[in-house]
């Protein structure tokens, strides 16, 4: 499993998602275009804020961006615009955690990974949130 380091959740975001995607009993392939575009924006927030309090190199902060495009690149693919709108959402609100001094948790974005696999599954915003923190629980135990 990939671990990530920096400002971001202790746990793969991919990662999370694909399991709670695991659970729905089929695929069309979606889930896992959200899941890739999930590993760049961690990477590109991970890259961004690596610099602690005092911000990241310009190179990070490059590297971040870029990251942050493939994200919304690799998801706007889908064509379906509440992807691009939760992507944007969660880029917002992570920055705004970190912003304040805050690192950004599998918690905080939570909600956004449930409105993602709704979009995916539609079977519901509950239903899904369910998914994903069962979903960071085995990946949080797996770690240790």
């Amino acid at each position: 499993m990939e671990e990530t380091v920096g400002r971001t959740p202790e746990v793969s975001l991919e990662e999370a998602f694909l399991g709670a995607a695991a659970g729905l009993g089929y695929d069309d392939g979606r889930a896992g275009v959200v899941a890739v575009a999930l590993g760049h924006l961690q990477r590109g927030f991970d890259t961004h804020y690596a610099g602690g309090p005092d911000g990241a190199t310009d190179d990070g902060v490059l590297v971040g961006d870029e990251s942050y495009a493939l994200s919304v690149e690799t998801i706007a693919r889908l064509d379906e615009p509440r992807f691009v709108a939760v992507a944007a959402r969660m880029i917002r609100d992570g920055a705004g955690h970190i912003a304040s001094g805050e690192h950004v948790t599998a918690e905080t974005w939570t909600p956004h990974l449930a409105e993602l696999l709704d979009v995916v599954s539609g079977e519901g915003a509950e239903r899904s949130e369910e998914r994903v923190r069962a979903s960071v629980r085995t990946l949080r135990e797996a770690v240790g």
